[in-house]
């Protein structure tokens, strides 16, 4: 039979860890503190200085962006602007090289190109008879002369109908035949004219005159023109040189004379209204210009001359009043200025003449007696 074994009683000491050597990391005693334990301060210290509670206390994110791709951003972004900024100037410089362009275009070009008249075509061209084949040109131009003939009386028969439309692309049809064809543009200048189509009108007068520059009817027809386009400087070289060349026209020397007056160039419109009244003594319209004229230059007698002249014709107009009573009051003659005005009262009412005794005009009779009774008695 086999034996049992035989249990000993083996005391345990310490927890049975005696058979352990002895080493301070088995023995010694616990270092950590306990979990209900409160932190000491410098432990709280040390946490707070790393960098992970640090950007949990500031709230900022940790970067995480590589600096080499926010520099490829930052040069991408500039790539970007350039590229706008260049596309900005390109159309900038474009649009700079096409107001220079229509610039050049405007001062190269006096008038619009409306028609043929306006062009600057040659009004005769060269031609050798001798050339080879001039035979086949010269009866082509003979053809294009009878074609063009033909469209100007057509253009007649088409006035004769009122319709001027047509008639002046007739005209311009055989001026793109023949830019001489003196019946073509001696009835589109009258054409123009009468449409108001006055810049048209002034060239084709200036093509005829090219053509026949001793015509004292088409200076005359251009002085017109050029006086209802209001260009006085060109009205006075026209009359002077018609007056020069020709004989005595009463016409032409009025719009000389309103040339003269538009300009402002009073003594020499005085001069010229001279002459007009010479010819018609009782002409309206010279005798009120001239005593205007008078007037501006401060020849007050010589106004009063020409505007008792007008007084038949102009007694019912408040106008003439006032100017006689201008006229009056600057040679000093107060009684007749007060009769002037209380006429004008009589005629026109009070209130008009109020407004007229304001006038600084009047002053060198403001302190006659007679004219300051008179402002009272209006109530001036």
């Amino acid at each position: 039979m086999k034996d049992k074994p035989r249990h000993k009683n083996v005391q345990h000491g310490s927890g049975g860890f005696e058979h352990l050597p002895d080493n301070e990391f088995y023995t010694g005693a616990p270092r950590e503190h306990p979990l209900n334990e409160d932190r000491r301060e410098s432990d709280n210290h040390r946490n707070r200085n790393t960098s992970r509670h640090q950007e949990s206390v500031s709230g900022r994110p940790k970067p995480t962006v590589d600096p080499r791709e926010r520099r490829a951003l930052i040069g991408i972004l500039r790539s970007i602007i350039i590229i706008i900024l260049l596309i900005i100037a390109f159309f900038m410089l474009r649009q700079g090289v096409r107001l220079y362009e229509e610039r050049v275009f405007m001062d190269s070009q006096t008038l619009p190109e409306i028609s043929p008249v306006m062009r600057s075509a040659p009004l005769l061209d060269q031609f050798d008879i001798e050339e080879k084949g001039s035979e086949a040109v010269f009866a082509a131009r003979i053809e294009s002369w009878k074609e063009a003939n033909r469209l100007v009386r057509s253009a007649d028969g088409l006035l004769l109908r009122d319709n001027l439309d047509q008639a002046i692309a007739r005209c311009q049809d055989a001026l793109r035949l023949d830019p001489a064809h003196v019946g073509a543009l001696e009835r589109l200048g009258r054409l123009y004219f009468s449409k108001e189509m006055i810049n048209e009108a002034i060239n084709t007068y200036v093509s005829l005159l090219s053509v026949d520059p001793t015509r004292a009817d088409l200076k005359e027809l251009l002085i017109q023109a050029l006086d209802a386009n209001a260009d006085s400087d060109a009205v006075i070289l026209m009359a002077r040189w018609h007056l020069e060349q020709h004989n005595y026209n009463e016409e032409v020397q009025r719009y000389l004379a309103k040339a003269f007056f538009q300009k402002e160039a009073y003594e020499e419109a005085i001069s010229a209204y001279d002459r007009v009244l010479k010819d018609d003594p009782k002409d309206e319209l010279a005798l009120d210009q001239q005593a205007t004229a008078y007037m501006m230059v401060e020849q007050y007698d010589q106004a009063l001359n020409a505007l008792g002249l007008l007084h038949d014709i102009r007694f019912r107009d408040p106008k003439y009043y006032r100017q006689l009573a201008v006229c009056y009051a600057q040679l000093g003659e107060g009684e007749e200025t007060v009769k002037t005005l209380g006429k004008a009262a009589h005629l026109f009412g009070q209130d008009l003449v109020v407004g007229w005794v304001r006038d600084p005009k009047l002053d060198p009779v403001r302190e006659d007696r007679s004219f300051q009774a008179f402002t009272d008695r209006v109530g001036g």
